[in-house]
């Protein structure tokens, strides 16, 4: 993998995570962990079937009830209870998180991405892995997502770390291989609807940063 100053790793279902030893950079994946090159559909969604929904019933809603509702209830709240809390201590992190992304795909007149608060605090225990274990992408998969852009070991603040290490990502732009533009290619892919981005601080005072897409 290419490395760009403080990036990360990247990760797509039906693509191999690319990265080497972590240094402050971010990294993505997708959701089987390997790469999607020539062997998958080649669009870099992490979607093997290329249909852009890995429940493979051709409609992207989790549950199966096509409302897209995770909660099954159709009221879009994760938690059940109408508010829209997901319980999250990064609550304000993972807002800005998913700002920032969509500031880079309105630039392509994309749609925003939905902030995915029911799959957040389970990113944050996939940053906490990750973190214990120094191995960036080490719990991909862990929160049913599709996709994952890593930022292991960077200084804070988190809006800090965001903007830095989201804006090395997205300079990757368009093209091949993967492993040199993956994490554009996650942050721009179209057929993602929404991301959940999960943090956690070391003992040393640095943060492991992911964004789950789905």
């Amino acid at each position: 993998m290419r490395r760009l100053g403080l990036l990360g790793w990247v990760c797509v279902a039906g693509l191999a995570c690319y990265g080497g030893t972590p240094t402050r950079e971010s990294v993505g994946t997708g959701a089987d962990g390997m790469p999607e090159t020539s062997g998958g559909d080649g669009d870099g969604d992490g979607d093997p079937s290329g249909d852009g929904d890995p429940s493979g019933d051709g409609d992207g809603d989790p549950d199966g009830d096509g409302d897209g509702d995770p909660g099954g209830d159709g009221d879009g709240d994760p938690g059940g209870d109408g508010d829209g809390d997901s319980g999250n201590p990064y609550e304000a992190e993972a807002t800005y998180c998913v700002e920032v992304i969509n500031g880079y795909r309105a630039t392509l007149n994309l749609p925003p991405l939905q902030r995915w608060t029911d799959a957040e605090v389970c990113s944050d225990g996939e940053a906490q892995s990750d973190a214990m274990t120094n191995t960036p992408h080490g719990a991909f998969g862990m929160c049913g997502e599709s996709a994952q852009n890593e930022c292991p070991g960077w200084p804070g603040p988190v809006t800090q770390l965001l903007d830095g290490c989201l804006a090395q990502m997205w300079a990757e732009g368009p093209g091949e291989p993967f492993s040199e533009h993956g994490h554009y290619i996650n942050m721009s892919n179209p057929n993602y609807t929404r991301v959940a981005c999960g943090f956690f601080q070391t003992a040393q005072g640095d943060y492991w940063a992911v964004q789950n897409f789905n």
